[in-house]
């Protein structure tokens, strides 16, 4: 069985290029193109994994992950943080509202292979 990969994020060239390559790693993916569509998407298809984008309009991936550990209750969830902010207090944040990892961009293929393959095996 595939496990599903529910990447989020606002910029398009920067969805379209994760999600190449974590299709390139050999996962499903699920696009969302904002945490408020991701968390839409979340309800009707629940993911093995999300790969939010923490900045963004509207809802932010801060509130969104709050959200989806909210509506995981007993189901797994690898949360994702995906974000240009890489100071101290951003990963703190990040992890405070839910998220199980804080990853900067641009995250290498290697970096996030092996955080995939730990947690979809």
């Amino acid at each position: 069985m595939h496990k599903s990969i529910l990447i989020a994020d606002h910029d398009d060239d920067a969805l379209a290029g994760l999600a190449n390559l974590v299709e390139e790693m050999g996962y499903d993916v699920i696009l969302a193109h904002s945490a408020a569509d991701a968390l839409s998407i979340a309800e009707r298809h629940w993911p093995d994994v999300a790969i939010l984008d923490i900045g963004g309009p509207e809802l932010d991936g801060l509130a969104a992950s709050r959200r989806l550990r909210d509506m995981a209750k007993a189901r797994s969830l690898l949360l994702i943080a995906l974000t240009g902010w890489g100071q101290p207090q951003y990963r703190d944040m990040a992890l405070a509202a839910g998220f199980d990892v804080h990853l900067v961009k641009p995250v290498g293929a290697d970096q996030l292979s092996f955080i995939l393959s730990m947690a979809c095996e």
